[in-house]
């Protein structure tokens, strides 16, 4: 009940009881009473009528005032409102929409034939802002669907400013003349010097170009800076300052490529130059002649990485890693050493070449090999040596006696990886609290963290390659025995094809090495020797070959069988003796769960960016990678979406 009429019964009930008691008294007195009454309520009676009018009207004016500002305020609002009915028809929309889509009637229209861009608004049940580029402009959209309203809030001013903010932050860049000391002293002077003003007029017309400040800060070092939205041109036209360097070879006569790390992602210039600092050590770890780009979460991209790796290292840095690791060894109480998931020969030669190097140090060693990692040249080396050396077999432990065996004192050596995936144990290397790294490949993404040492030199033709010569740097009178002399020898082989790819001088001197320490290459090829089956499944892989261009062949493996990773390695090689061919590719299955891919080429084209695609390694002319849960036409589909990325764009 309202007070007005809780008032009016009131008064009503007043009367009434005054009617009765002067009705008690006389007839007369109570019509005095209504006589009285009656004079009084007239003139109250026609001033609450003006009132009441006066009243109204005022209501009137003050409700016409309020819709009118309302209205005025809804379309004077920096915000568009649309008023859509049940079939998405407009009903209504504010002077904002019809100011910035310059419609000059949009009533009645179906609002997806006016914006179509926003139909997904309509798909979700709760008010969801989302953006969008309408007429030009960008709009942040809310779609209130009990009531049908659609508000558009612009967005434009800030959406330029968060952009410009984003193109102007800074990157730092690292570059590196690779292997320039060397070029540059082999120059007589005349030379010499014009071919040091031609580099930097290179990189200096380059960086004026793109918009870097460039500084040189060594020899062979420079420093750039620049933004993002610059740095998205270096990256449209791929680096091709890394051709223009590599193409001096041929007016010097001169084997010089560039290496740049980049560091992005933060404006916080220390952590960039970290990130640019690591990434140039990702690239030349690699193999230099590449762009290696680290953002601060840890995304990573490589640009370039054309051509073989340069020999790069020197007998100076071999002597000082060799006594560096004989330094580690001594302080600890033994050495474990181990290899990547299902070893090959050099996996298997580099472990008894640091077995052979602990020796020499006066420390116990063990070699991690697990019944599941034997192939069957695995099996062969594993029989012979338990057939010439029984100390060198008691030292071959399973991952289990590993575990038991590891103390905190204990060093771990990885040998022919640097991958933390691709290990013989995980386990193991998340055990150890001193760990030594020492490969040939060029280095990933997953590389294993916080090692007291670590060797990697992509110019090296192999891991039993690297420890042969730190071997030969321990002076002390303990050399190599023939038999492991022998497993390094064969190592070597295995990843040289027979000395024919990835072979320097000093692959032949470290042969030569173990040659005089007893290596026997007959005992090497019966080792290698296969049974004619062998031969076969290869044959069966060949014949089904398909020339994807006239350089590039995929031979893809029937079906019904499955082969190892050596036997698709092997058809591989043997497709690139074929006429024409510069590179190859084999596919086949491991097991029913798994596809391996080996690819293999002359040089001329990079199967290792190939590989990298699809989640593999490897170097230059020779990479592979394994694919788990597909079938073969799956991986044959995923391999040439990456060649056609990699090497046919």
């Amino acid at each position: 009940m309202n007070a007005k009429r809780k008032y009016e019964l009131i008064i009503l009930a007043i009367v009434i009881l005054g009617a009765i008691v002067i009705g008690l008294l006389s007839l007369e007195s109570l019509a005095i009473y209504f006589l009285v009454l009656l004079l009084a309520l007239i003139p109250i009676y026609y001033y609450s009528k003006k009132v009441a009018e006066q009243t109204e009207k005022y209501v009137s004016k003050l409700t016409n005032r309020i819709k009118d500002s309302s209205e005025k305020g809804i379309n004077k609002f920096p915000i568009g409102i649309i008023v859509i009915d049940e079939n998405k028809n407009i009903e209504w929309a504010n002077n904002f929409i019809y100011k910035h889509i310059k419609v000059e009637e949009i009533k009645g229209v179906n609002i997806l034939e006016l914006m179509p861009e926003i139909e997904e608004i309509f798909d979700v049940e709760t008010p969801v802002d989302n953006q969008f580029e309408i007429f030009g402009k960008h709009y942040k959209v809310n779609y209130q669907k009990d009531s049908g309203y659609i508000y558009f809030f612009d967005i434009t001013e800030s959406k330029v400013v968060m952009q410009r903010f984003r193109d102007t932050r800074p990157i730092i860049l690292n570059l590196s003349l690779d292997n320039y000391e060397d070029v540059y002293d082999s120059l007589d002077d005349e030379v010499a010097s014009s071919f040091d003003a031609t580099v930097v007029r290179i990189l200096t017309d380059w960086a004026k170009k793109n918009s870097i400040y460039l500084k040189r800060i060594d020899e062979d070092r420079f420093i750039g800076l620049l933004n993002v939205k610059d740095l998205k041109k270096i990256e449209k036209d791929k680096f091709q300052i890394l051709d223009s360097i590599r193409n001096l070879k041929e007016e010097f006569d001169a084997p010089i490529t560039l290496s740049i790390g980049v560091g992005m992602g933060t404006d916080f210039l220390p952590e960039l130059g970290e990130l640019a600092k690591s990434a140039l050590d990702l690239a030349l770890g690699r193999g230099g002649d590449q762009v290696a780009m680290k953002d601060v979460d840890g995304a990573i991209k490589f640009y370039g990485g054309k051509t073989n790796p340069q020999e790069k290292r020197t007998r100076i840095k071999a002597r000082v890693i060799s006594n560096a690791l004989a330094d580690i060894i001594t302080d600890s109480d033994k050495v474990i050493v181990m290899g990547h998931k299902r070893p090959d020969f050099d996996a298997i030669g580099g472990c008894v070449g640091i077995y052979t190097f602990s020796k020499i140090v006066g420390k116990d060693c063990y070699i991690i090999l697990n019944d599941s990692d034997k192939d069957e040249t695995i099996q062969k080396i594993m029989l012979e040596i338990e057939n010439t050396d029984e100390t060198l077999a008691k030292v071959f432990i399973n991952s289990d006696e590993a575990w038991e065996l590891m103390t905190p004192q204990t060093t771990l050596i990885i040998v022919d990886t640097s991958d933390a995936s691709r290990v013989i144990d995980a386990a193991i290397l998340s055990k150890a609290n001193k760990k030594v790294i020492i490969d040939h490949h060029r280095r990933g993404e997953d590389i294993i963290t916080n090692p007291l040492l670590t060797y990697i030199e992509p110019y090296a033709s192999s891991s039993s390659e690297l420890i042969a010569e730190l071997i030969e740097y321990q002076t002390k009178i303990e050399k190599i025995t023939p038999l492991a002399a022998t497993i390094m020898l064969g190592g070597i082989v295995v990843d040289t094809q027979n000395f024919s790819i990835r072979t320097g001088s000093r692959t032949f001197d470290a042969a030569a090495y173990l040659r005089s320490n007893g290596a026997d290459p007959t005992k090497v090829k019966t080792i290698l020797k296969e049974p004619i089956e062998n031969f076969m499944s290869r044959v069966e892989i060949i014949n089904n070959s398909i020339q994807k261009t006239p350089e590039i062949v995929i031979a893809r493996a029937p079906n019904e069988k499955t082969y190892t990773n050596v036997m698709l390695a092997q058809s591989a090689d043997l497709l690139l003796t074929l006429k024409g061919i510069e590179c190859s590719f084999a596919v086949g299955y491991l097991d029913k769960n798994r596809v391996g891919i080996s690819a293999r080429s002359l040089g001329n084209l990079n199967v290792q960016l190939v590989m990298e695609e699809l989640g593999g390694g490897g170097h230059l002319a020779n990479a592979a990678t394994q694919i788990e849960n597909v079938d073969i036409d799956t991986a044959v589909s995923r391999l040439n979406e990456a060649i056609d990325h990699v090497l046919l764009q």
